[in-house]
């Protein structure tokens, strides 16, 4: 099985799980696994392992040692040797600065080559890496209008575009669509720039944002910044394009990803190769405490692990435990670990403010996130053979089936419900089948500016007048 097209974002975080429990700081650990065994899951389970550059940036004294404190955690995550023939990938920090995590003077500093000095100096550190991109957001501290957007993304993307060829060839651009000016502006900047063939990868964001336009959108709303980047690949005569989407990482989207690379193959000869990341599974297993686990019909579930529900019913034949005990052993034998001890889920531990609390055995915790990154291929494969042969009926014109294809596949990914949301994007994807055959960039504008527009920050519009009553 191919390994799947998701990113963990954080993954710094199960370094360190993963390292205190192999070496006894934490845990019960008795030869469960080996680095080679370890290595080999992690590798042929995700795309790739992202750190972000700028998330410790902020309120720092001193940056003299910051990039070398960078380089270093790098290293000794690979020095861990559990992360063997892994893409290690860093984001630029660019985020912190658009929600106003960082001062002007920090974002100063950032901007004026700390990162790309970084990925210049230290290019063996990581595999992919991402172009500074600042779109605005809330809280921002560094614009005052929109040319100070197009400014100073031009500058960064002209600074990317002129790294040595070894440290931008491993460059992910970022095209932003999500609001009309956004639009505009990073389309002006891709193309008065020329920047796509600088760059082998490239990838959008603002997934995540204001997902209440979704529901209003007549697409699935990756295709739209999607469009204009094959049109670029054609341009250039390109076979294939890399395309990252920050966040959209739900089973759902990994449908619509499947889908959308078997028509832009067949219809544009083009390899679609998209990935997309998540911490998603940090926060579902050591927060919300949840796993996604399939029931006796196939759909996925949500299944609590809280210790109060582990003595309850998950089917007719399981408890909540005895079906976590069985999933764990299943991602056990798969991968040549040992089965763990899972007669207590929990035990009490010293937090930080040394407040005794109760929490994961750390080995149960270690196991629950590999499990949680051991079905994004199992699910990537199964949509893409859906995605196979739903668009074969999608040619044939037969819509209602095509339709009653999607809402089934969408009910056993959420267990077994159809929600308004989701039968809505269903509905959709025909449309946005069209787009994407079609690659109509003047309908991708007309869709930003309908339904998107809310979303503009108009703060940056020094066009606007304000009406004072005299």
């Amino acid at each position: 099985m191919a390994r799947s097209g998701f990113v963990l974002a954080g993954f710094e975080t199960l370094a360190t799980i993963l390292a205190m429990f192999m070496d006894g700081r934490r845990g019960r650990f008795i030869d469960n696994f080996s680095k080679e065994t370890v290595s080999k899951f992690l590798s042929e389970t995700c795309e790739g392992y992202l750190h972000s550059y700028g998330q410790n940036f902020s309120n720092k004294k001193k940056y003299g040692k910051y990039n070398q404190v960078e380089a270093d955690m790098f290293q000794y995550c690979r020095d861990l040797g559990i992360f063997d023939n892994c893409n290690f990938i860093i984001d630029s920090g660019g985020f912190q600065i658009s929600v106003g995590r960082m001062t002007r003077k920090e974002s100063d500093l950032l901007l004026n080559n700390m990162y790309y000095d970084f990925l210049v100096n230290h290019k063996d550190s990581y595999n992919r890496s991402f172009i500074l991109d600042v779109p605005p957001g809330p809280g921002c501290e560094i614009f005052h209008n929109f040319d100070d957007v197009y400014n100073l993304n031009m500058m960064s993307y002209q600074k990317a575009k002129n790294l040595p060829d070894e440290v931008r060839n491993k460059m992910i651009y970022i095209h932003h669509f999500r609001t009309p000016k956004l639009w505009e502006i990073y389309t002006k900047i891709m193309r008065e720039g020329e920047m796509f063939d600088s760059f082998q990868y490239h990838g959008t964001g603002g997934i995540v944002a204001n997902m209440a336009s979704d529901m209003v959108i007549p697409c699935i709303i990756y295709v739209l910044p999607l469009i204009p980047l094959l049109n670029e690949a054609k341009k250039y005569g390109r076979t294939f394009l890399n395309f990252h989407i920050l966040g959209g990482a739900n089973f759902r989207d990994v449908l619509f990803y499947e889908l959308f690379k078997v028509v832009v193959k067949k219809k544009h000869n083009i390899d679609l190769n998209i990935t997309y990341d998540s911490s998603g599974p940090f926060k579902q297993v050591m927060q919300a405490r949840f796993l996604h686990v399939r029931d006796e019909n196939g759909y996925l579930k949500k299944m609590n692990v809280k210790s109060s529900a582990l003595d309850k019913k998950f089917s007719r034949e399981k408890t909540v435990m005895e079906k976590y005990e069985e999933i764990l052993n299943s991602l056990a034998d798969a991968n040549d670990f040992k089965r763990i001890d899972t007669d207590n889920i929990y035990g009490m531990y010293l937090d930080r403010s040394n407040v005794l609390r109760e929490t994961f055995h750390h080995e149960v915790k270690a196991y629950s996130i590999m499990y949680s990154l051991s079905l994004f291929p199992i699910i990537q494969e199964e949509m893409r053979v859906f995605a196979e042969r739903a668009y074969d009926i999608y040619e044939s014109g037969d819509l209602e089936l095509f339709y009653k294809e999607c809402f089934d596949v969408t009910r056993h990914l959420n267990q077994g419900k159809l929600t308004k949301k989701q039968r809505v994007k269903a509905y959709s994807i025909p449309k946005s089948i069209d787009m994407l055959e079609n690659l109509d960039e003047d309908l991708c504008k007309y869709l930003v500016d309908k339904f998107l527009s809310k979303d503009e920050f108009t703060d940056l519009d020094s066009t606007q007048k304000v009406l004072k009553i005299k």
